[in-house]
């Protein structure tokens, strides 16, 4: 199938729907014991009209590049929108350009259609290093967009100001019961300054299931599962695309029944205001920085 984009004002595209590869290839170790199954989950999402596909040089220390990597060598590159985070405590000057090397060795690629900050950097760097390297590397031809991640309102602007170019997107963990980006206005902020939001654990791992009670309703009144439901709810806001991992087909393909359809406006709204049990923090990378910090230092992931 063919995944809908949504565009920005300065010709950024997105599609609604991409593939994260957060715990392919290990958390902060790599692992390969399953590394033919995380290619061929890789490769049957490109089957299925997967484009958008996201990792990080900490997801497997680097291994869930390469895996992406070997998934892509018999698919045409110019047809896939491939994104890569830098760690915090990899952005300074120096190190983001060696980190962005060892990036491109591990994908096989010469160039990234989005490079992200996965935090804010840590203290100690300062914010208009790291953007300079930023910078720099898309003046080069070798990254077409830069984006954020996990950052409130107050550090995306500090980090915009701090750069020639665009900061296209902010990559948050945002679901029907993770509010953090609407209490803190990051969602309010990227709709109104032309930014796309991109939400991650969509589903929170699963674990909104089995539904609530109002998203099983939904769920009837619309002919979809409650998955959809909850996909579609975010991908029907302005500005807001996602991006979920899963190496099972069975549930990729429940996962793209959630795109081509728009719930109706109030049913969003329904959603946002009734969803039971809402969080006002996310339960993996509050945006409090200090937070952030600490979570850092115990799980560098």
């Amino acid at each position: 199938m063919e995944i809908p984009t949504k565009k920005l004002k300065n010709g950024f595209e997105l599609p609604v729907y991409g593939l994260g590869l957060w715990q392919m290839g290990g958390r902060a170790e790599s692992d390969n014991s399953q590394d033919d199954q995380e290619i061929k989950a890789i490769q049957s999402a490109m089957a299925n009209g997967i484009t958008h596909f996201d990792a990080a040089e900490s997801y497997g220390n680097g291994h869930a590049e390469e895996l992406l990597g070997m998934a892509m060598r018999d698919f045409d590159r110019d047809m896939l929108f491939i994104a890569s985070k830098v760690s915090a405590w990899n952005q300074g000057y120096n190190d983001l350009k060696k980190s962005f090397e060892t990036t491109l060795k591990h994908l096989g690629t010469d160039y990234l259609d989005l490079y992200l900050l996965h935090r804010y950097p840590i203290p100690g760097i300062p914010i208009e290093e790291t953007m300079e390297a930023m910078d720099e590397l898309i003046a080069e031809g070798l990254v077409k967009n830069i984006g954020v991640c996990n950052l409130s309102v107050n550090r995306f602007k500090e980090a915009q100001k701090h750069t020639r170019n665009k900061i296209v997107c902010n990559q948050v963990h945002y679901n029907v019961q993770y509010r953090e980006v609407e209490h803190r206005r990051v969602l309010e902020y990227c709709q109104e300054n032309d930014v796309m939001l991109v939400a991650w654990r969509p589903l929170q791992k699963g674990n909104l299931l089995p539904p609530a009670p109002l998203i099983s309703e939904l769920a009837e009144k619309y002919g979809k599962t409650p998955a959809q439901i909850m996909i579609d709810w975010l991908i029907s806001q302005d500005n807001v695309v996602t991006i979920s991992k899963t190496s099972n087909m069975l549930h990729l393909k429940d996962n793209l029944g959630a795109i081509g359809w728009n719930m109706e406006k109030e049913d969003v709204e329904r959603i946002r205001a009734e969803y039971p049990d809402q969080q006002e923090a996310s339960d993996a990378v509050p945006m409090d920085f200090a937070a952030d910090v600490a979570v850092q230092a115990a799980f560098p992931t």
